[in-house]
């Protein structure tokens, strides 16, 4: 019992959160809120008052459109990302273009 709380102090050390793709690309398009269309801006806006274990995907594809999703209350953040990811895929592959969703928050 008296290692139990070292053991509780290595296996945090050992985690660590996926870097989101504007902390790897920051000066990606993809991450410049400057160029999101009206209705991304507004779901961003609208996703930020949320909570926690919360994660927004976007992605553009190769004829300009542009899609998103995001998730908020998850029992963990890795499963709002990944729901995040999902629907923004989802949007991506149903437009039939081109197009990969990434992480941005």
């Amino acid at each position: 019992m008296k290692y139990l709380g070292l053991l509780s102090i290595i296996l945090l050390a050992g985690c660590q959160s996926t870097p989101t793709f504007c902390e790897k690309e920051p000066d990606s398009d993809l991450c410049n809120q400057k160029t999101y269309q009206y209705g991304t801006d507004q779901a961003l806006k609208e996703f930020e008052t949320k909570k926690s274990n919360k994660a927004f995907a976007l992605g553009q594809t190769s004829d300009g459109w542009e899609f998103y999703g995001y998730s908020e209350g998850y029992s963990s953040t890795h499963k709002a990302k990944k729901e995040a990811l999902a629907q923004c895929q989802k949007r991506v592959d149903k437009h039939g273009t081109d197009g990969k969703c990434e992480l941005i928050r």
